[in-house]
């Protein structure tokens, strides 16, 4: 749900997806002890916006349904597709749209030797 949320306004199922890679990044790399619920209970602080309202999930819409069928894949890490490649080893994204945290422009945006911009699928951005 937090891919859909995060990225259904861009229509893009690779946008949602990605997402969803940096949540797992995030527990590969060790975060919150490498526990999936911690990550995903504190994805919103390392944010690269500020806090907008999400539209509610419609179970109807055909981005949603696609990505409810490869989250598995991504959870246990065996998907490998253009999405994955792109995404990399990235831990944090913003929003190009969307009214930015200056927590995230001083610690992630301007320190680039630290954090590299890696891609950006649609109106995301990803970095390392």
């Amino acid at each position: 749900m937090y891919g859909y949320h995060e990225a259904a306004h861009t229509g893009s199922l690779a946008a949602m997806k990605a997402v969803c890679y940096v949540i797992r990044n995030r527990v590969r790399a060790g975060w919150y002890d490498g526990d999936w619920l911690s990550v995903m209970e504190h994805a919103h602080e390392p944010a690269g916006n500020e806090p907008t309202t999400h539209a509610p999930i419609d179970i109807n819409n055909r981005n949603f349904q696609a990505l409810m069928r490869d989250v598995e894949d991504i959870y246990y890490a065996t998907a490998e597709d253009d999405t994955t490649r792109a995404v990399g080893s990235s831990l944090y994204f913003q929003h190009i749209d969307r009214p930015p945290r200056q927590w995230f422009i001083d610690n992630i945006v301007r320190p680039s030797a630290n954090h590299r911009r890696v891609t950006h699928i649609g109106s995301i951005v990803f970095f390392d």
